[in-house]
């Protein structure tokens, strides 16, 4: 599996786009396994495209567009001799993110994780929404900036209201989470530690059993599950910028136990700490 690094090839946008023209034999092995840190929009102009991830398959055909969320290990297959695909690739934090945004980004991290990692989007304007976006950045008219990123606020606006996203403003004022986000920071803060739900309900002046409750209703996770997946999120950057061993990694996020470790992180990526380390780094789809 090969962590793809995505180019940005748009002048002054944070963004990767292109229209893609293959023609020849009938592709039946797919591409590598590979992710990235970057939302990723495939729409078909002609023929057919399928997205694989852990073994399901998802098959867009010409006026569809496949979602892939960020970090989600996946294949693709093409199985007609002619297809006329784009690419648009952009990371969710350079177009949304705000300070109230990184206090519940583990939150919508997890949410996105634990749902449906690919959509095949079958909605018209969507699909000519994504259509403009390429246009606009491949002609590169006079103020095609603010119109690409008119087309990717659209685009996220979408997203959200299909549910296909959590939107993190949105998340931060519901009332459920508001009661506990000094738990959120003080696991942001204090993951690498032993932390035991009667250190953070205490931490809130909450009884254990309500704040299990009120956190699960908030976030979509127990307290054990949250912590975790943020410690793995926290190990996924050690790995790709350290040389440190997997156990002082494993150690380093607050998890004693190598194999515990092993068997959470791949509960989330599908691979090996090992695995994703030895990705290697390219550009494209």
């Amino acid at each position: 599996m090969r962590n793809e690094t995505v180019r940005q090839n748009v002048p002054k946008l944070p963004l990767h786009s292109n229209r893609v023209f293959l023609e020849g034999e009938i592709s039946r092995t797919p591409c590598d396994l590979h992710y990235h840190d970057e939302l990723e929009f495939v729409p078909v102009f002609a023929g057919e495209l399928t997205c694989i991830v852990d073994g399901v398959r998802y098959t867009a055909h010409a006026g569809e567009v496949i979602f892939v969320n960020s970090g989600i290990p996946h294949e693709t297959v093409s199985s007609t001799p002619y297809r006329d695909t784009g690419l648009i690739q952009f990371r969710l934090q350079d177009f949304t993110e705000s300070e109230i945004e990184r206090i519940v980004r583990y939150s919508v991290k997890y949410r996105s994780f634990v749902g449906t990692p690919v959509h095949v989007i079958r909605d018209r304007d969507f699909f000519a929404t994504v259509e403009e976006l390429l246009r606009e950045s491949a002609e590169k008219q006079k103020g095609y900036e603010m119109l690409v990123k008119s087309s990717v606020l659209r685009i996220l606006g979408f997203l959200y209201r299909a549910d296909y996203l959590s939107d993190g403003l949105e998340l931060y004022h519901r009332k459920e989470v508001q009661k506990i986000l000094p738990a959120l920071s003080y696991i942001n803060e204090n993951y690498r530690n032993e932390l035991t739900l009667e250190e953070i309900s205490a931490h809130l002046g909450f009884n254990a059993s309500y704040f299990c409750r009120i956190f699960k209703e908030a976030t979509g996770a127990t307290f054990k599950e949250y912590l975790n997946f943020v410690r793995i999120c926290k190990a996924e950057k050690l790995l790709a910028k350290t040389q440190d061993s997997i156990l002082e990694i494993s150690s380093a996020v607050g998890i004693s136990s190598l194999s515990y470790f092993n068997r959470i992180f791949k509960k989330y990526h599908s691979c090996s700490p090992t695995t994703f380390r030895n990705a290697q780094y390219t550009s494209g789809m």
